[in-house]
């Protein structure tokens, strides 16, 4: 009796995968970094392009960052735009500038990745 319980409930929830896993529902998420939020959408199952879309909103987020620091010159958005420098080794792109260079090449150090 209970292996056929067993069995039954095991097939119930591997149905609910299988049904889970062919429709693979999209839903939205918020990623908020101090005052500059962003909403997007992603799948239960990742996609081969759900990380390019990952990337891309934070580099949306970098670039809000960067928009709130110019017009305040508050220092508190200077770490968080250099975590995500951090994140995506963007090293290169202009971690040694001042945020303020950063900020002004805003377009060219955030860049998105695309997917083909």
């Amino acid at each position: 009796m209970k292996t056929k319980s067993f069995l039954i409930i095991f097939g119930i929830v591997f149905l609910i995968f299988l049904i889970l896993r062919v429709i693979n529902p999209e839903f939205s998420r918020k990623m908020v970094v101090l005052d500059c939020t962003q909403e997007y959408k992603t799948t239960i199952f990742e996609r081969e392009y759900d990380r390019f879309t990952d990337h891309n909103t934070k580099m949306d987020i970098a670039k809000c960052l960067c928009e709130k620091y110019l017009k305040t010159k508050e220092k508190k958005y200077e770490p968080e735009i250099r975590k995500i420098i951090d994140e995506f080794e963007l090293k290169n792109s202009g971690y040694n500038e001042t945020i303020d260079q950063i900020c002004t090449d805003r377009d060219e150090i955030f860049f998105y990745w695309y997917y083909e």
